[in-house]
């Protein structure tokens, strides 16, 4: 019945030894008055303790300096093992659980990871956002105040008007002309001139003689 528990270091200064777990509490440390002595700088004095609670072997750490681990995890309270756990004595010391047993609820904590190097990209600045629309239309321009008329005939009715008048008053200055010779022929005609009308019976003035 007690083979049933066991541990076997698969790490540490005597990798493949096993040790049993056949008392209820079995201490694991360097210091040589604990059950499980393991001589190794990493191991405290007093490290850890498996308690058999029931059908189950619980573990928890005993203040150690550089902590317990259970496959990878920081132990941070009594966890119950389950056959196959990893348990870590600091970074060197590794050890087997094989037994009966299920996984505890107990939370442990995980290793903090390296943080990653921050990347040298630096992205580009964000677009300029565009400019909001207006809040208002823009009035349609107002209608003229009149309508342009469509071009009507008066010009060339003012036009025939200006010939008319163009040729009247040719007219009337060739009659002006006329009446100024006639009378100017008159005045200086020559007597044998009024005398020969007056011969053919055609009356004339006497006013000139």
């Amino acid at each position: 019945m007690t083979d049933s528990f066991r541990l076997v270091m698969s790490q540490g200064p005597q990798p493949g030894q096993t040790f049993s777990l056949d008392k209820d509490s079995t201490s694991l440390g360097r210091d040589p008055g604990n059950d499980i002595v393991i001589d190794d700088p990493q191991v405290s004095r007093h490290h850890a303790r498996v308690t058999r609670r029931g059908g189950l072997m619980v573990i928890e750490d005993l203040g150690s300096t550089n902590g317990t681990f259970i496959n990878g995890m920081l132990l941070t309270g009594p966890h119950a093992l389950a056959s196959g756990d990893v348990i870590g004595l600091g970074d060197v010391v590794m050890l087997t659980y094989y037994g009966m047993g299920i996984a505890a609820t107990e939370t442990v904590i995980e290793r903090p990871a390296a943080t990653p190097p921050p990347l040298s990209y630096t992205p580009p600045p964000p677009a300029p956002e565009p400019a909001p629309p207006p809040a208002y239309a823009p009035a349609p321009p107002p209608p003229p105040a009149y309508t342009a008329a469509p071009p009507s005939a008066t010009p060339l009715v003012e036009e025939k008007k200006s010939k008319t008048w163009l040729w009247v008053g040719c007219g009337c200055l060739v009659l002006i002309l006329a009446c100024v010779a006639v009378a100017l022929f008159v005045w200086y005609a020559p007597a044998s001139f009024w005398q020969t009308l007056s011969d053919l019976g055609i009356p004339v003035p006497t006013w000139p003689f």
